[in-house]
């Protein structure tokens, strides 16, 4: 007899400042600046409001629109290169950093 269950393998989609700034080995004033620039893609309609959360002093940002932010500023913040920017599709950077599903198949 053969079973079959899925298994989540995720993480907290969002972190402080901090965490990002261990994480990817970047300056407390250049996670600040990139926060900054993504708020501003935020209001020109790439990422949408869960982005970011902001909230009195409690700040959280989403880690899947801070890798594609990371992944495509240069051409984001060029306006001739920016028409060329594939649109923002979470699942599939979920998939590249090991967030996803899967069934898994066992013989009883």
């Amino acid at each position: 007899m053969t079973i079959s269950y899925t298994e989540s393998i995720r993480g907290y989609p969002y972190m402080e400042k901090q965490q990002l700034s261990e994480e990817f080995k970047m300056s407390a004033q250049t996670i600040k600046g990139r926060v900054q620039e993504i708020e501003s893609e935020i209001e020109k309609g790439r990422y949408d409001d869960f982005a970011i959360i902001r909230d009195g002093k409690l700040l959280r940002i989403n880690v899947l629109v801070f890798i594609d932010y990371m992944t495509y500023r240069r051409r984001l913040l060029d306006k001739n290169a920016r028409k060329y920017v594939p649109e923002f599709h979470p699942e599939k950077i979920v998939r590249s950093i090991g967030w996803n599903n899967r069934i898994v198949y066992e013989d009883v």
